[in-house]
């Protein structure tokens, strides 16, 4: 045997587990475990969600919330500066959810519109936004009306600022997915944001939200 070998083999290692361990030495290993000193909270929020324009910190269910209220906020928008008549019904069981769906009686319009805050999907979740989309409008697709809707990504204002990997997850209903200025051109709402007068708007909205 090598010495080595021997000087492992003759020198066991030290039970500790034998003899009470004070809770002192429990809460100084935490203080020497490597990983645990160097774990830091990511602080960064994604670019590619509606919360990136937020200032205020934000929950990841306040994230939803304010997804929700965004949503709600473009429903009034419709209802304050359009004639059009909301159709949404009360969610069903079974039943796809249609975000915001509004009809021109005269014109013989339905409108349609998917509201996403982040686009950022993986591919299955892509897929399977743009196809309940696609389905949705097909069911729409009745009698003598146009049907005229969108996915929107409302972290954006156009669908030119959105960057090249979100379109690209997108590509078979390109000419469908708007940001919020093409959203207001599709309802006739006269009014273009600029990135400025958004962020005021969302954090407005948010601060409205979260003001407790």
């Amino acid at each position: 045997m090598s010495v080595e070998l021997a000087t492992i083999v003759d020198t066991p290692k030290q039970n500790e587990a034998t003899e009470p361990i004070d809770f002192e030495r429990l809460i100084q290993l935490v203080h020497n475990i490597p990983y645990i000193q160097d774990c830091k909270r990511n602080k960064k929020r994604d670019t590619s969600s509606l919360s990136y324009l937020i200032t205020r910190e934000l929950s990841q269910s306040d994230c939803i919330k304010l997804g929700i209220a965004v949503e709600k906020y473009l429903t009034a928008c419709i209802e304050k500066f359009t004639i059009l008549d909301n159709i949404r019904k009360p969610n069903k069981k079974g039943k796809k959810e249609k975000d915001i769906l509004f009809k021109d009686q005269e014109q013989k319009i339905i409108y349609y519109v998917e509201v996403k805050n982040n686009l950022n999907l993986d591919t299955e979740k892509c897929k399977s936004t743009y196809e309940k989309c696609v389905k949705i409008k097909e069911e729409l697709d009745i009698n003598d009306y146009t049907i005229k809707w969108c996915l929107l990504g409302a972290r954006y204002l156009h669908y030119n600022d959105m960057p090249c990997n979100i379109k690209s997850k997108y590509l078979s209903i390109k000419d469908n997915l708007f940001g919020v200025n093409q959203f207001f051109e599709l309802f006739k709402i006269n009014n273009t944001l600029t990135n400025d007068s958004y962020k005021v708007l969302l954090n407005t909205i948010a601060n409205d939200c979260f003001n407790d």
